[in-house]
């Protein structure tokens, strides 16, 4: 891929650009040396913003990861985390980088009849605009990117009218891929020019913006979508170190000098751990590298200094004594050993103790990290695939298993769509490194889970499977999974807060800072209790 390389020629243009606004008042011709936005390469935006819409989605998909328990997340108390100040970065990124960019970019792009690159700005633009919608709901849109025509004051659409223009921006997409063929001068990170699997993507977002809002007739329409994993979506990362850093941005966090830098999140281990009629996810030493064989307190002695809770007599709080929740390790009483497997509780807001080479780390899925290979060792910069991992936008295992969602809804069977949802799921997890995932081993865990999905009692059962499996898969990008939580209550499994009452789930978000302070026409939300337009009836049992 040409992802490395695109920065000198992402400088070059933005030089170009910089130097085109450079006048003074004095002048009273134009400055012959000056160039025009027109003169300026396209492809130079387009790297820009395929190299920030990774990021975004990144970091937009870690915190939705957070509140489904895909991730660790640190915060007792609901209303207190993700403060208006902590989205200034992410919403400035996305109006003030991406959206303006992809605005500039369609000035030149459209003057020299580049559709292709206008298409995946649009697919861009479009995934932008449903997240902003999905996390925070009313957000500028009409009237975003009119500062140059004095309009500093946007309004904010009404989330459905958003919806539509994205849905709309999507059909153009299409159109547009249909009509034109990548420049020679553009990279394209994710497709390498290819549109039939563009307008997949594309029509798998459409998707899954229709499944949000109920229109099951309109979401089984559309048969020309992601359903294998040659046309996934998404963001392969690189090696280098510097100059720039193209390494996943979880690899960087685990894998430093001083050791980890990110907890796991008990309840995820946990599940993968227990996984099926007595068979461990054959995952998790793709997902997960222990730097040590046992866990204190679970495994061998106790040791207050590095994990305290692991101590004898330690209290557990009320709502995490289940034999169906861990508790300090991804594991309790009643389940197996934790064999070295070291997180944190879902809220654990502790200081951080002297564990970096001792808490468990990414592996090699998503982050490009280490394989579990059992050499149980402390790991540095530079280890495993040394970074070269992917930030998924749109997996065709997930597509199944939202497939499987609108079986139900619709009053058929998800069996079928759920077994291959979780089949593609299993494939996809060697592809980034480490021993092969044998059929065998596939195979073994697909029958232990429709072993136990054969005997659950109920629909509702079923679906805690069901969800299970399809947060385990969204590892590396939770936005869809917050919207599912959301949208069903599924999985009812979830790991509770340690904080006994860390007060309402978070429906939505409170506003940027920067935001509400800066735009007359913009008012802070008093709680995140509101609700998006299209989960008004949502789920009520969310904790």
């Amino acid at each position: 891929m040409k992802y490395t390389n695109y920065i000198l020629g992402l400088c070059l243009g933005t030089m170009l650009v910089v130097t085109s606004c450079e006048t003074l008042d004095i002048e009273l011709t134009d400055n012959p040396n000056a160039l025009s936005p027109s003169q300026a390469d396209p492809g130079f935006f387009l790297n820009a913003i395929q190299v920030d819409f990774a990021y975004w989605v990144h970091s937009m998909g870690d915190r939705t990861g957070e509140l489904t328990r895909i991730n660790y997340m640190s915060g007792r108390n609901y209303d207190n985390i993700y403060s208006p100040d902590s989205w200034n970065g992410l919403w400035s990124s996305a109006y003030r980088g991406m959206l303006e960019d992809i605005r500039l970019m369609n000035l030149i792009a459209e003057e020299r009849g580049l559709q292709f690159e206008i298409g995946m700005g649009k697919v861009f633009q479009s995934y932008i605009m449903l997240t902003l919608v999905d996390q925070f709901g009313s957000v500028p849109y009409s009237e975003a990117l009119q500062g140059s025509e004095g309009n500093l004051n946007p309004i904010s659409d009404d989330g459905a009218s958003i919806y539509s223009a994205a849905i709309a921006l999507l059909d153009s997409a299409v159109a547009d891929f249909n009509a034109g063929s990548l420049a020679s001068s553009s990279n394209d990170f994710f497709y390498g020019g290819n549109s039939s699997k563009w307008i997949k993507a594309a029509n798998s977002i459409k998707k899954k913006a229709l499944l949000n809002t109920g229109d099951t007739a309109g979401y089984n329409a559309i048969s020309n979508y992601i359903t294998t994993a040659a046309d996934d979506f998404e963001f392969q990362w690189g090696t280098n170190q510097a100059t720039p850093d193209t390494r996943h941005p979880l690899y960087r966090s685990n894998y430093t000098n001083t050791g980890g830098g990110e907890y796991q999140s008990n309840w995820l281990m946990f599940s993968m751990i227990n996984g099926h009629a007595g068979n461990t996810d054959p995952r998790i030493p793709y997902y997960y590298y222990r730097q040590v064989p046992e866990t204190p307190g679970f495994d061998s002695a106790g040791n207050e200094e590095v994990l305290e809770c692991g101590l004898a007599g330690y209290y557990v709080p009320p709502q995490l004594r289940g034999d169906d929740t861990p508790f300090c390790a991804p594991t309790n009483s009643a389940n197996k050993p934790a064999s070295g497997y070291w997180g944190r509780d879902h809220g654990n807001d502790n200081g951080t103790p002297p564990d970096g080479f001792l808490r468990t780390l990414r592996g090699t899925y998503p982050a490009g990290g280490k394989f579990d290979d059992s050499s149980f060792g402390g790991q540095v910069l530079g280890a495993g695939e040394r970074g070269a991992g992917i930030t998924p936008i749109m997996l065709s295992s997930w597509m199944h298993f939202m497939n499987a969602e609108v079986a139900v809804t619709t009053g058929g069977d998800p069996t079928a769509e759920t077994l291959t949802a979780l089949t593609q799921a299993l494939d996809k997890t060697d592809d980034l490194g480490g021993d092969t995932l044998t059929t065998a081993d596939r195979d073994a865990y697909v029958a232990a889970f429709t072993s136990d999905w054969n005997a659950a009692g109920s629909t509702a059962e079923k679906l805690d499977m069901w969800a299970t499996e399809y947060f385990i898969s969204m590892v590396g990008n939770g936005i869809d999974a917050y919207n599912s939580y959301r949208r069903n209550g599924y999985p009812r499994s979830l790991q509770p807060n340690v904080e006994p009452d860390p007060g309402s789930y978070p429906t939505t978000q409170y506003f940027p800072a920067n935001f509400v302070n800066t735009n007359s026409n913009a008012t802070q939300r008093t709680s995140k209790s509101d609700r998006v337009f299209w989960n008004a009836s949502g789920a009520t049992n969310l904790k």
